[in-house]
């Protein structure tokens, strides 16, 4: 197929897991917006507001690769969206080093 784009697109869609480290249970979730203070996540599962959680994003185009960026947060707030729900999750100790993929897409959409 001949292609007519001016600029090479990428894809991007992050995959995310939450991991409740106390329990080690976990669930897949998708990202509904990202800031430098944290995420939004759209989820089947709840969680409770205050609940410390580990948040492993994915960049790559299959999340199965293993390089997923593990990013500590605590819950700031869960609201019920039909049978699912949102949930805020504020980001602890991001930064280039640990996190060299999420930052680099941060400083991209202006933090």
């Amino acid at each position: 197929m001949d292609e007519r784009r001016r600029h090479k697109r990428e894809l991007i869609s992050p995959h995310l897991k939450i991991v409740m480290p106390d329990s080690e249970q976990s669930f897949g979730a998708f990202i509904t917006n990202i800031s430098g203070g944290g995420v939004e996540v759209y989820a089947d599962q709840r969680l409770e507001p205050g609940q410390y959680v580990h948040l492993h994003i994915s960049f790559e185009t299959n999340p199965r690769t293993g390089k997923d960026e593990v990013v500590e947060g605590n819950v700031k707030w869960v609201k019920l969206f039909g049978s699912r729900f949102l949930i805020g999750v504020e980001f602890k100790g991001v930064n280039p080093g640990d996190h060299p993929t999420l930052t680099g897409f941060l400083d991209f959409v202006g933090k």
